[in-house]
């Protein structure tokens, strides 16, 4: 080879890499005023925070731990580069489509079912289901142990009407398996225009072989509160949700029952998926007096926060029962551990659904959003709800059969321990004593076993 070709290859060798160097470093810079602006511009933007829990702003700006020049994206771009020079079908290849496809991978890895990303349109979606009336079948689900559950059927609704029962796991929608799919999209894969229908395949406790339910999708509109007098002088109320016009009428159900002079109240939270928080306060603020009713634990953003019940609840004397089980969740769950750990009352039912985290919902520039965990909830003795729920004082769990034929022996047992003479007092000095087993715990193996009698587990983003 001549010595002229030897000498150029020489020097190709040692330009090349000062010529790459160079490159990287100038696109770096330019990446991390990218990443510096976007973080100003995301600072001074309002924050939207998810309404079902909390129903506030974020008291900060998002800036970033993490410096652009400290993370190797070498490997995204390669792989990047490869398919963008190999792949087959090259007019199928849709950057956004790319770009949204590497930030859902960004945050599956968190492996947190409640954290997702959305894209402008799931956005705009997701946004219609919180502000009232929604399209859908009106069941609460989540994932536990990666398996999509059902929380419980909305009261009325086309899930509860077509069968749906609470602790049911879905493991195909429309025929197609879910069992790698994000909560996320299951939820908006269910959803659907009203007279259309969705078949799931259904998981059931009890059931040897999985069973399909069809649903007629409709506009999804619960009753928030029902309620009754029981045995002349005990007031039953049914709350399937703390919705926005809960707390006036809870106040107008007061208002009447207050008169008939109750010996006690009983509050049913059975299937009740969570809802506002405010409206949670305000709720159990008629029981308890300047009472901590529960507490954030916040992560880097410092989101740590104690909320009081008001003075002058209408039940401050009232003794109340509080009725539980698997599909209690969320909003449900904070008022019956404020009612346990204040002392207030008694928890009969089944353990809780274990839904205990704080999510907020941040747009993105480009109208897509992120719906990212900030914190968890803590009953007053700080206990976290999330995974561990609220274990009652009593465990009592409904059959499905008893269901079908209209046999409550949780309502049964609250009633029971009204009518009896001071059994009422006994039971709650009796469950307040402090050897007594705490009522939030984390569970056991045992807890999942329906034959031992100890609380069951099985286990909130809404449907």
């Amino acid at each position: 080879m001549p010595h002229y070709q030897r000498n150029i290859r020489f020097i190709w060798f040692l330009v090349l890499p000062i010529i790459s160097f160079l490159l990287g470093w100038t696109f770096s810079q330019k990446s991390h005023q990218e990443q510096k602006n976007l973080h100003e511009n995301l600072g001074k933007e309002s924050v939207t925070i998810n309404k079902l829990l909390p129903e506030t702003t974020l008291p900060f700006s998002l800036k970033s731990k993490t410096d652009p020049k400290d993370v190797d994206l070498s490997t995204l771009w390669e792989t990047w580069n490869t398919i963008d020079s190999t792949y087959l079908r090259q007019n199928e290849l849709d950057t956004k489509k790319q770009i949204y496809g590497a930030i859902h991978g960004l945050v599956d890895s968190l492996g947190d079912p409640h954290t997702n990303f959305l894209t402008p349109e799931e956005t705009e979606e997701f946004n219609s289901s919180i502000d009232g009336e929604f399209q859908g079948i009106g069941a609460e689900i989540s994932k536990k142990d990666g398996k999509l559950v059902i929380i419980a059927p909305l009261k009325n609704s086309p899930a509860e009407q077509a069968g749906i029962k609470a602790g049911d796991e879905i493991i195909t929608i429309n025929e197609e398996l879910v069992f790698d799919w994000s909560l996320l999209d299951a939820v908006l894969k269910i959803r659907g225009e009203k007279g259309t229908k969705v078949v799931l395949g259904i998981r059931r406790k009890g059931e040897k072989k999985p069973i399909d339910i069809t649903i007629v999708r409709d506009t999804v509109t619960s009753p928030t509160v029902t309620w009754e007098m029981k045995n002349d002088h005990i007031v039953y109320v049914e709350i399937s949700k703390f919705g926005t016009d809960l707390t006036k009428e809870f106040r107008k159900m007061l208002d009447e029952a207050l008169l008939k002079s109750p010996k006690g109240v009983i509050i049913d939270l059975r299937n009740n998926g969570g809802g506002l928080l405010n409206t949670c306060l305000e709720v159990t603020s008629e029981f308890l007096d300047k009472a901590l009713i529960v507490s954030t634990k916040g992560g880097t953003i410092g989101m740590n926060e104690k909320h009081f019940a008001t003075s002058g609840g209408a039940l401050l004397d009232i003794p109340v029962i509080v009725l539980v089980n698997k599909g209690s969740a969320s909003a449900s769950e904070i008022f019956a551990g404020a009612i346990a750990d204040n002392k207030r009352g008694l928890i009969l039912g089944e353990n809780t659904f274990g839904k205990g985290t704080v999510q907020s919902l941040i747009e993105l520039r480009d109208g897509s959003s992120l719906k990212v965990t900030i914190a968890e909830w803590l009953t007053p003795n700080e206990h976290s709800i999330q995974d561990n729920g609220i274990i009652p004082h009593e465990t009592i769990e409904q059959t499905i059969e008893q269901m079908e034929q209209d046999v409550d022996p949780v309502l049964d047992r609250a009633l029971k321990i009204f009518e009896t003479d001071n059994e009422y007092d006994s039971l709650l000095k009796k469950y307040n004593d402090p050897k007594a087993k705490t009522v939030v715990e984390p569970l056991t193996e045992n807890a999942e076993n329906p034959e031992k009698e100890a609380p069951q587990p099985p286990k909130k983003d809404e449907q």
